[in-house]
């Protein structure tokens, strides 16, 4: 086991006793020859016979037990000889009360400060184990002489230096302690004892460390300077990493999403630009036509300007989700929107002979919600519907959507196709971020119609009908009273 150091300064009577107990205990004998002589001399008058105990205490501290319950027996036969010459013994008793009382006294302070003093000692012996075995380097220093008290064997080794070369200054100026003051702190009294952590980087060997310090009461009234240093290097280069890696996993989500959408652009971005194509070449064969009808041109040429400006609107709802707007209600027929969204893929719906079956309330049914957002929503799952059925004959593939109120008012949007559907393994996977069981994608993906619905307060779910296919559920909350008053 190591010991300290830089032990405490070896000072004070008690600590001149502890260790000289030979002279400790004869002067102790004779303190004590020195009472029974004043009680002798007295005649018993004053009871100079408690003064024993102080002896007793002296060498029982001092000495241990054993020490101590010899002296005490000692005193007591220095009392009882004392006594004996001024009240001569008659035999009507084998002990006097007074002194068989002070012997009692005495064996039972004897073994109360003994049982405290090894208790004591203990604690010290625990408490000087813990700091040698620390691997947080431990000082301690007087505030009042400025002198170290103790260093523990960790601090030598982080300075790997001489403990008797350590200088205090040095210590506080290496790891942010202002240097002492001389006279600053007299006593324990009026001072902070609460610890103060802080870090600091070393500028020596460039480590990073924990500091702790504070002021702990001490003997003689002042308090001495305890610090804990820790090394703290592996956490702070741990916690940079972990920062590095969540950046990263930041970037790389938003490059995700950013691939996703320019996927998604090029995919939706393909039906328009076909449309456009195929209708420009329609004029273009009108034109060679010397007997062409005009009507048939303004036909093809208006068409074509409709699948621009759909065009457009992608580009549109794509800006606006790089963007990450918040969403903007307003009012707006959900069923009028559908009905839109259905004649903007009428080509793909021909081109694939889809058949579409619409169930809609007789009556207008109005959301609360932004409308360019709920149109991308609406148009991915038409879109990935279609794509869905292409691996089944022509004449099965059906379409069926359907919007309905519930009883809480909240609105209730049904999307069912007849494809294969999505097995249960992938339920949950379908609307994470750049999954897609097609090499084109799903447009904008399952996680951006659940993200921008769950923004308005809604739900989207999918699940597997009993004829087969997939059936996708959008919930939307009842009109809230804002957008009630937007209508007055």
């Amino acid at each position: 086991m190591p010991q300290p150091l830089i032990p405490a300064p070896a000072s004070g009577p008690i600590v001149w006793a502890t260790r000289h107990r030979a002279l400790t205990f004869a002067f102790a004998l004779v303190l004590a020859v020195l009472i029974a002589l004043l009680d002798y001399a007295t005649g018993y008058a004053w009871r100079f016979a408690i003064l024993y105990l102080i002896p007793v205490a002296l060498v029982t501290w001092t000495g241990g037990a054993r020490a101590g319950l010899t002296l005490a027996a000692i005193s007591s036969l220095f009392w009882l000889m004392s006594f004996r010459a001024i009240h001569p013994y008659e035999g009507d008793a084998p002990f006097y009360w007074e002194g068989t009382s002070m012997l009692l006294v005495a064996v039972t302070m004897t073994l109360l400060l003994a049982r405290l003093h090894r208790s004591l000692s203990a604690a010290d012996e625990r408490f000087r184990r813990v700091l040698e075995e620390m691997h947080a380097a431990v000082y301690a220093l007087d505030e009042k002489s400025g002198r170290l008290l103790y260093v523990n064997p960790a601090l030598v080794r982080l300075l790997a230096v001489d403990p008797a070369t350590l200088n205090a200054d040095d210590l506080a100026r290496r790891f942010g302690l202002p240097p002492r003051q001389e006279g600053s702190v007299a006593t324990t009294s009026g001072f902070d004892a609460t610890f103060c952590t802080k870090e600091l980087r070393d500028a020596v060997d460039g480590h990073w460390y924990q500091v702790q310090s504070g002021l702990i009461p001490w003997r003689g009234g002042h308090p001495i300077r305890l610090q804990v240093i820790t090394d703290i290097s592996d956490q702070k280069q741990a916690l940079s990493l972990r920062r590095q890696h969540l950046k990263i996993q930041r970037q790389t989500a938003r490059l995700a999403e950013l691939t996703e959408v320019a996927s998604s652009l090029a995919h939706e971005l393909n039906q328009p630009l076909m449309a456009i194509t195929s209708y420009s070449d329609a004029c273009l064969r009108l034109l060679d036509n010397p007997s062409f009808e005009r009507t048939e041109l303004v036909t093809a040429m208006q068409k074509s300007r409709d699948q621009a400006l759909r065009a457009g609107r992608i580009i549109a709802r794509i800006r606006s989700f790089i963007r990450s707007r918040r969403p903007e209600p307003s009012r707006f027929d959900i069923n009028e929107l559908l009905l839109e969204s259905i004649e903007l893929l009428e080509v793909a719906r021909d081109e694939h002979a889809i058949r579409t079956e619409l169930r809609l309330t007789p009556d207008p049914l109005i959301a609360h919600a932004d409308r360019t957002l709920m149109a991308q929503v609406i148009h991915n799952l038409l879109q990935n519907a279609i794509d869905a059925m292409q691996t089944i004959p022509d004449d099965q593939r059906r379409l069926t959507i359907t919007t309905d109120r519930a009883p809480d008012g909240a609105i209730v949007l049904t999307f069912a196709d007849n494809g294969p559907g999505i097995p249960d393994y992938l339920a949950e996977s379908a609307y994470t971020a750049l999954f897609s069981t097609k090499e084109k994608g799903l447009g904008l993906g399952l996680s951006i119609c659940r993200s921008v619905i769950e923004a308005h307060g809604g739900r989207i779910w999918h699940e597997t009908a009993p004829t087969g296919g997939c059936v996708f559920h959008i919930t939307l909350p009842a009109e809230t009273a804002e957008g009630k008053e937007d209508t007055k």
